[in-house]
């Protein structure tokens, strides 16, 4: 049985009348939403394409190269291949290799194309708890965004709300095979080790335990939505790349930070942890700044580049880093 979202609604959440990019590593998700995919109306085939990121970290990738050109020639589905090679930069493998993924997605989509992502439920609720266990802010409790803009396209996620077990009895049901990366069983990874050990035990005592997170994501999501809205109509104006620092002043801290926040979001930078907005704070707002004053930062854990928060008569300046 295909998972309920997509068997009902496919076509409501991607345009197939435009061109579809999957993702496609040959792993269980992935493979699924290829097969789902490959089975839409004919006619739509040509839109059609999978995209495979050798990342040349294990030595299975010529192997699994090979796979999923075999795989896709069963679907019908033409196979583009990029080769990366990826550079830690300090900020962890898992997180370089995202980056080098995405970079390609980006690389790939023109106007009005789509990228399709494999990621489920359970992902979310995985993200969310790394999120906490990090000290995210009220943002991370959003999850994974379903439908965003990447580049000058769109990444779609159509399994967000289905549990990887439902996609486990899809591959079951059409006896599908699908490559087993051994690196998602190595513990030394903080996800996989949430993934192996810490997940099966809470679900044990809490019955669909990362449903339960999805729901508190989807419920964090409305309120966040409403109070930006809220925010924006009473303190909009401050927004943007300079920022009146006289009129900042006149705002309690909390809401201070709301709008540096906000602002380096308008300025498509990766909005930096609570550590540097209160150094931002400090530096700007409880001193005097001069002209020297500045604070830079970057979030490897982010495809938005660091920035940089500068002072110029009365003018706090954001740019990129």
């Amino acid at each position: 049985m295909a998972p309920k979202l997509l068997s009902q609604s496919l076509l409501e959440i991607i345009d197939l009348n435009q061109k579809v990019f999957i993702g496609f590593s040959g792993g269980p998700d992935s493979s699924a939403l290829l097969h789902l995919v490959s089975k839409v109306d004919s006619k739509f085939l040509g839109n059609i394409k999978a995209v495979h990121i050798n990342h040349n970290l294990s030595k299975n990738s010529s192997a699994w190269v090979e796979h999923c050109k075999d795989f896709c020639s069963k679907c019908n589905i033409d196979l583009i291949i990029e080769s990366v090679h990826i550079n830690s930069d300090g900020g962890g493998i898992e997180s370089a290799a995202r980056r080098a993924r995405f970079e390609v997605f980006k690389n790939i989509l023109e106007e009005n194309n789509q990228i399709l992502l494999g990621h489920h439920s359970d992902d979310v609720a995985e993200t969310i708890l790394m999120r906490l266990l990090r000290g995210t802010g009220v943002d991370g409790l959003n999850g994974i965004e379903q439908n965003r803009k990447l580049g000058s396209g769109r990444l779609i996620r159509p399994f967000l709300d289905i549990p990887k077990k439902e996609i486990l009895n899809y591959l079951k049901d059409h006896n599908i095979n699908y490559i087993e990366d051994d690196s998602n069983k190595v513990n030394d990874f903080d996800r996989n080790f949430l993934r192996n050990e810490i997940f099966p035990l809470l679900d044990s005592r809490w019955n669909n335990f990362a449903q339960r997170i999805n729901s508190m994501s989807h419920i964090v999501q409305e309120r966040n939505v409403n109070y930006t809205n809220l925010f924006l109509e009473k303190h909009g104006g401050l927004v943007g790349h300079k920022i009146d620092i006289n009129k900042l002043k006149t705002l309690q801290e909390s809401l201070i930070i709301d709008v540096l926040r906000y602002s380096i979001k308008a300025c498509n930078l990766a909005v930096p942890n609570s550590k540097i907005m209160k150094e931002i704070v400090k530096t700007f707002i409880n001193s005097d700044p001069g002209p020297k004053s500045q604070v830079s930062w970057s979030r490897s854990d982010k495809e938005e580049p660091g920035g940089s928060i500068t002072y110029k008569k009365g003018f706090l300046l954001i740019s990129k880093k």
